[in-house]
């Protein structure tokens, strides 16, 4: 019998299995805590195959009605902020002005105080299309601009789906999500920018019981609050758990 363990996992996954053979035995009154979790912010928000389009339409010379071009510029799912976005759109909108001689301008920001973004472009902003990042941006899908002055959206931006992200143990039962049973056994949401470490180290542990005394297998994952599986682009996770019986200090 095991009065004290100390179980880590390592993995590019945001799921982490471990078998046991011989199984690990342990004590009925035993039970679980995270000691510790480290990966990197690499958790992808909003942007996926359903709105990552972006149409921007050029305005002709008013002698050349018929000499106007139409741009669609796909992102990639991934993990991104605002000014990611802003940097990525530069960098295609060069490559397309340099391809067909034309000066298409786009620039986006976000208010750091109510979230909303502003955007300044000369061309038309075809956001009533099929996949539109508009709802992302905090706009709503109909054509618009140019904007030669900054324009603020109507809403704040909803770059982001994931509000807290759950540490979910198979063999730990007693917490609860809503009014359903669940083996969540921590939460967090990284605070840091994209790309930036993230240690998660509590300094209380909370403890909770096993669902069973013979171990054959431990698994590990990461949801968001709605327990949907969460991604992590393949980073490296580190989750350190600790089994010790209750009552005991080791």
């Amino acid at each position: 019998m095991h009065e004290s363990i100390t179980l880590s996992f390592t993995g590019n996954s945001t799921v982490l299995s471990a078998n046991y053979f011989p199984s690990l035995n342990v004590y009925g009154d035993s039970e679980i805590a995270l000691l510790s979790l480290q990966t990197f912010n690499s958790f992808p928000n909003i942007i996926n195959p359903t709105n990552n389009r972006l149409k921007i339409e050029t305005i002709p010379p008013k002698r050349k009605k018929d000499d106007y071009h139409v741009f669609e510029f796909c992102l990639e799912d991934g993990c991104y902020e605002i000014e990611d976005i802003n940097n990525y759109m530069a960098k295609e909108l060069s490559q397309v002005n340099n391809d067909h001689g034309t000066h298409l301008t786009f620039s986006i920001r976000m208010d750091p105080v109510d979230f909303r973004t502003y955007i300044k472009c000369n061309g038309i902003l075809r956001f009533n299309t099929s996949f539109s990042i508009a709802p992302v941006f905090g706009y709503r899908k109909k054509d618009c601009g140019p904007f030669h002055e900054e324009h603020r959206s109507d809403k704040a931006t909803n770059l982001n789906t994931i509000n807290s992200i759950k540490v979910m143990c198979n063999i730990a039962h007693g917490s609860f999500n809503n009014q359903l049973q669940s083996h969540s056994i921590y939460e967090f949401f990284p605070s840091g920018r994209t790309g930036t470490k993230v240690v998660q180290s509590p300094v209380n542990l909370i403890y909770y019981r096993l669902n069973k005394i013979d171990i054959n297998s431990i698994t590990v994952q990461l949801v968001d609050q709605n327990n949907n599986p969460i991604d992590n682009f393949n980073e490296t996770l580190t989750v350190v758990l600790h089994i010790k019986r209750h009552g005991s200090d080791h």
